[in-house]
């Protein structure tokens, strides 16, 4: 009698991993796109939750995304349909996140801009220190208006 060597079967095409990959995909768009939104409306109450949904999703989608990597035959035997289908979401997800980044740095800048200005206006109303002028008498205070700014050098050698 002959041996014949077993061939592996072809693995099954997981569909519904491609299909879980997609449904990510698709509700972190939604996600990006109500995060987008509630910055441009200035609504931090909702954006506590959004934060932490979009962790897990994205958690989910770098899994998702790793595990076709891994195994280029299955997205390679995904059907014509399924891979368009993959392909539209991909699409639709890069452009939303591009514009999720741009919103979320311009708020940041914005929010950057706001701190910077509050701690300026509180530097500039804290009473400064006062030494002794040469002749041993605490000097007098400047006007607001007397103020100049003159050159300063650092030399920041060792």
């Amino acid at each position: 009698m002959l041996e014949q060597k077993s061939r592996p079967l072809p693995k099954p095409v997981p569909e519904a991993n491609i299909r879980e990959l997609i449904a990510v995909a698709g509700r972190l768009v939604a996600l990006m796109r109500r995060e987008t939104a509630s910055v441009r409306a200035v609504s931090g109450e909702s954006l506590a939750g959004l934060v932490s949904e979009k962790a897990a999703l994205v958690e989910a989608f770098s899994t998702l995304t790793r595990a076709f990597h891994r195994d280029p035959e299955t997205v390679a035997a995904v059907t014509d349909a399924l891979r368009g289908e993959l392909e539209d979401t991909f699409v639709e997800f890069e452009a939303t996140a591009r514009e999720n980044e741009r919103t979320l740095a311009a708020a940041r800048e914005a929010n950057e801009s706001v701190l910077r200005a509050v701690v300026s206006a509180a530097e500039a109303q804290r009473p400064r220190a006062q030494g002794y002028g040469r002749t041993g008498t605490a000097p007098t205070p400047l006007k607001p208006t007397d103020r100049r700014l003159g050159p300063v050098a650092i030399d920041r050698r060792l």
